[in-house]
């Protein structure tokens, strides 16, 4: 077997192991699926699922910072965009994979949720001294704008979070009352 194919037959297994996780998790509780439901469900065997992954928390890793890859590879296919579009652009991404985005916070693993938010810095560039707090904050910002849209059951529609996620991030420094 050539490298090539050897590559993309890996692959394609951690394809099926993710597809696998995915549908046991709509069936029972995250905590409750072993590996071995996981080889089961994927038609693989129990030891391709160790080789590629050690744990579920990596399973569901790699498939949220696939997605996010790919949100990534687009925004830098894209033409040159405004901080406006790019936010539109954003906030669609995180509405259309809410579904992934909701099955990390149940399993509790919101911090696989917040890694892959940091792989987006750099995304839009910034032009100042302070780049890395202004990413940190800008991240963080977004990260917890969408956590709680999540735990609010994402009551307002992609328009309305646009518009949100618009104006927060537009606002003037708003100071709590002393």
């Amino acid at each position: 077997m050539s490298n090539s194919s050897n590559t993309e037959a890996k692959e394609f297994t951690k394809e099926c192991i993710v597809s696998a996780l995915l549908e046991l998790i709509k069936e029972k509780d995250y905590e409750r699926i072993t590996l071995t439901e996981i080889a089961k469900k994927a038609g693989v065997s129990r030891n391709a699922v160790y080789r590629n992954f050690e744990t579920k928390n990596l399973i569901l890793k790699k498939h949220t910072n696939d997605i996010t890859l790919k949100f990534i590879k687009r925004l830098n296919e894209s033409e040159i965009i405004t901080y406006d579009n790019y936010i539109r652009i954003l906030v669609t991404h995180l509405c259309n994979h809410r579904e992934t985005a909701e099955i990390l916070l149940k399993a509790g693993l919101e911090n696989i949720l917040l890694e892959a938010f940091m792989l987006m810095k750099g995304a839009y560039e910034v032009e100042n001294s302070i780049i890395e707090y202004y990413e940190n904050y800008r991240i963080g910002g977004l990260f917890f704008i969408y956590i709680t849209w999540l735990n609010n059951g994402c009551k307002e529609s992609t328009e309305e979070l646009i518009e949100t996620v618009t104006k927060v991030i537009g606002a003037k420094s708003i100071l709590p009352r002393v």
